[in-house]
C-alpha cells in the first residue's frame, strides 16, 4: 500500500466575482488527508493562506505550488503562487516563497514536465505567467508575461480576456492558453530555456460565439484534447497534432441533460487514468457527467450523475483510477465515489466535511516504514 496524500484548495476569505457575486470563504487554506485503501480519508495538516484555489505538484512530488486567488497583494493588482516543500511521511507543508503574477485572480497553475518552470493564469487579469523553479524547488523572477486583449458574445461573462488555463502539451513544443472571455485556446511556442513564449505558433483553437473555454486535458498519446465550456456546458473533442500545434474539431456533446431547467455553468473536466472515460463537473445542476472515449477519440455519453452536493467545483481522480474524489464548495464537503472499472460509473461512498473546497490533488509515495 503506497502511501496517498490528498491536497485540498479552498477559499480562506470572500471574493467578489466579476459579475459582481460575492464568493464567501472560510477554508483552512491546503489541508491535507491521508486516503487509505477504502477511500478513507484522515486529516493531517493545514496551511497556505490566502485563497490557495488551486494546486500543482512537480513531477517528483517533492514540492507543492499554490496559486493565491487575489485581486490585490500587497497593494497592488496582482494574484500571487506560492511553493510549499512537502514532507511526504507527515504530510506537512513548509512555506518556501511566493511571487507576484502581476493580474488579478490567479486561477490556475501547472509545471512542466521537467520541472523547470511554474505556469500560471489569471482570470480577470486576462493574463498568465511563467517563473523558473529554482533548485530548492522555490520560484524565482517570472521570466514571462503575457497579457490577453479581446473579448466575445457573452456580455457579462466576455466583455474582456480571461484566462483559465495554462497547460504545455504533452510533448513540451507549446503552450496551450484557455481562454474564457475571448473564445478560444492560444497555442504559443515555448524555449523552456528562457521561460519566453512565441506567440501565434499555430492558429488558435476557436469555440462557438459564447461557449466559454474553461479547462482541457489531453489523451495519454497527446492524439485528443477534450475542452469543457463553461458557458455552454459542452465538451469539445479535438484532433492534436504536437508536431504544429494544431488541432481539428470532432465532436461537441452536452453536459447536461436535455430537460435542464436550472441555471448551471461547467466546471472540471478529467479524463480516467486508464483512458477509457471522461468526466466534466456541472455547478448549479450540481453533477458529474461521464462518457466513454471510442476509437477515434470521440465520446459516447454514459450518464450524468446527480451528486447531491452543492457546487462540485473541482475533482480528481486516484492515479490507480478507483476513486473520484470531488470538493463542493458551497456545501462545504468532499464526496468520494468508487469508479466501476467495466463502466466508469460513480457509487458514493463517503463523504467529509471540508470548508469552501475548490482544488483536489493526489500524491502517491512509496510506503512507509
Amino acid at each position: 500500500m503506497k502511501n496517498r496524500l490528498v491536497f485540498i484548495g479552498s477559499y480562506t476569505q470572500p471574493i467578489i466575482l466579476g459579475t459582481g457575486e460575492r464568493i464567501p470563504g472560510s477554508g483552512d487554506g491546503v489541508t491535507v488527508y491521508r486516503m487509505d485503501e477504502a477511500g478513507h480519508l484522515t486529516r493531517l495538516f493545514a496551511t497556505g493562506k490566502p485563497n490557495p484555489t488551486y494546486l500543482a505538484l512537480s513531477a517528483d512530488k517533492r514540492f507543492l505550488y499554490t496559486v493565491n486567488e487575489l485581486k490585490e497583494y500587497h497593494e497592488e493588482a496582482s494574484a500571487a503562487v506560492s511553493a510549499y516543500s512537502i514532507n511526504e511521511k507527515t504530510g506537512e507543508l513548509t512555506f518556501l516563497n511566493r511571487r507576484m503574477t502581476g493580474g488579478g485572480d490567479a486561477c490556475y497553475l501547472t509545471t512542466s514536465e521537467n520541472d523547470s518552470h511554474l505556469l500560471a493564469a489569471n482570470f480577470t487579469g486576462g493574463s498568465f505567467s511563467i517563473f523558473p523553479i529554482l533548485a530548492d524547488g522555490s520560484l524565482g523572477t517570472a521570466s514571462c508575461f503575457v497579457q490577453h486583449y479581446g473579448h466575445s458574445a457573452h456580455p457579462a461573462r466576455q466583455a474582456s480576456p480571461h484566462v483559465h488555463q495554462i497547460t504545455p502539451d504533452p510533448e513540451g513544443k507549446h503552450v496551450l492558453v484557455a481562454d474564457l472571455g475571448t473564445d478560444e485556446i492560444s497555442v504559443y511556442g515555448i524555449d523552456w530555456a528562457s521561460g519566453l513564449v512565441t506567440p501565434n505558433a499555430a492558429p488558435a483553437i476557436k469555440t462557438e460565439p459564447g461557449d466559454g473555454p474553461r479547462q482541457f486535458v489531453f489523451d495519454q498519446n497527446g492524439r485528443f484534447l477534450y475542452l469543457v465550456t463553461e458557458l455552454s456546458n459542452t465538451v469539445r473533442v479535438y484532433a492534436y497534432d504536437s508536431a504544429s500545434g494544431s488541432a481539428t474539431f470532432l465532436q461537441s456533446l452536452p453536459t447536461l441533460p436535455e430537460d435542464c431547467a436550472v441555471e448551471s455553468i461547467a466546471a472540471c473536466i478529467k479524463l480516467h487514468p486508464g483512458g477509457a472515460f471522461l468526466y466534466a463537473s456541472n455547478r448549479g445542476h450540481d453533477s458529474i457527467a461521464s462518457y466513454r472515449v471510442q476509437e477515434g477519440g470521440t465520446l459516447s455519453p454514459l450518464a450524468i450523475l446527480s451528486t447531491g452536493g452543492k457546487t462540485p467545483r473541482d475533482f480528481n481522480i486516484t492515479p490507480d483510477g478507483k476513486f473520484l474524489l470531488s470538493g463542493f464548495q458551497d456545501s462545504n464537503e468532499l464526496i468520494l465515489y468508487s469508479i466501476d472499472p467495466l463502466n466508469g460509473r460513480l457509487t458514493e461512498v463517503e463523504r467529509t466535511a471540508c470548508n469552501s473546497p475548490t482544488a483536489v490533488l493526489f500524491a502517491d509515495y512509496e510506503c512507509l516504514a
